[in-house]
């Protein structure tokens, strides 16, 4: 899953920069980037012993 916006925010950038829309391009990188790094993170539930 991760893999899959790390690909989107690289291919996002050359394809805006194209499209003469600079700006655009950048947020929607850095949101996939926002995405993928939520999604590899560790969730910190997951090693809470339930105290």
């Amino acid at each position: 899953m991760k893999k899959i916006f790390f690909l989107l925010a690289s291919i996002v950038i050359p394809i805006s920069l194209f499209m003469n829309q600079a700006a655009t391009g950048v947020l929607a990188s850095l949101f996939f980037l926002l995405t993928a790094v939520y999604f590899s993170k560790p969730h910190f539930h997951q090693y809470t012993d339930g105290s």
